[in-house]
C-alpha cells in the first residue's frame, strides 16, 4: 500500500542537498501530498471493510471509542455506554456531556455493506427517537452512505443531527489514531533564509 509513498520519501532522503533547491522541493512535496493522500484514502477503505467484518455490536463500541477519542464526554469512558440492540428505539447508545446526565448525544450506529445507501426514512426515525428521549443531539454513524435527501432532512430537522458516512468515520479513525497505529513519521524542512540574513547582519563577537 505504501510502495509509491515510500519510494517518493527514499527520492527525498537520496536527492535531499546540502543546501535545498528551492525550485525542486515544492515539486516533491507536491508528489508526496499526492501520494500521501492515496494512501490515506486506501487506509480508509481497509478500515471500512475490516469494520464491515465485525458484528454491529462491535461497530456500536468503535463509534464511543473515536467519540471519546475527539474529545466528547471528557474523553472518559464511564460517560458513555452502549445500550443494545434490543427494544432500543433506534438509539444505540448515548454519551453525557456532564456527570450529572444533563446534556446528551445519543447514537445510531448502523455498521452497512459499504456502498449502501442510507434513506431519509431511517434518518426522520432517527430524528423521532431523539423526541422520544427528550434530547436535542444525536449523531448517525453509518459504514454506507446517506442518500441526499437524508443529508437535507438532517440540516433541516429542529433536533440537531450529526450525519458521518463510512469514509468520514474512517478518517476520524485515522485523525484520532483509533484502530491504526503511527507507522513513520517524517519532518520536511527546508532552508531558514532569515536565520541567515539575520546572522549576517549581527556582529561578531571579538576574540
Amino acid at each position: 500500500m505504501l510502495s509509491e509513498y515510500q519510494r517518493l520519501m527514499r527520492q527525498w532522503h537520496q536527492e535531499e542537498p546540502a543546501v535545498a533547491r528551492e525550485p525542486a522541493a515544492p515539486q516533491i512535496g507536491n508528489e508526496l501530498a499526492a501520494a500521501f493522500a492515496s494512501y490515506v484514502a486506501e487506509l480508509a477503505a481497509e478500515l471500512i471493510a475490516t469494520i464491515h467484518a465485525h458484528d454491529p455490536a462491535f461497530f456500536e463500541e468503535l463509534v464511543i471509542d473515536v467519540l471519546l477519542a475527539m474529545g466528547y464526554g471528557g474523553r472518559r469512558r464511564d460517560l458513555a455506554r452502549r445500550l443494545g440492540r434490543s427494544g432500543d428505539g433506534g438509539v444505540d447508545g448515548l454519551i453525557s456531556m456532564d456527570e450529572l446526565g444533563l446534556d446528551q448525544i445519543y447514537l445510531q450506529a448502523k455498521r452497512m455493506k459499504p456502498g449502501t445507501i442510507v434513506p431519509v426514512g431511517e434518518v426522520r426515525d432517527f430524528a423521532g427517537s431523539l423526541d422520544a428521549q427528550h434530547a436535542v443531539k444525536g449523531i448517525f454513524v453509518t459504514t454506507g452512505n446517506f442518500s441526499p435527501p437524508a443529508v437535507a432532512f438532517s440540516a433541516q430537522v429542529s433536533r440537531r443531527v450529526a450525519l458521518v458516512d463510512g469514509v468520514r468515520f474512517a478518517e476520524l479513525m485515522i485523525r484520532y489514531n483509533v484502530g491504526v497505529r503511527v507507522q513513520e513519521s517524517y519532518q520536511f524542512k527546508r532552508l531558514d533564509a532569515d536565520y541567515f540574513r539575520l546572522r549576517a547582519r549581527t556582529p561578531a563577537a571579538p576574540r
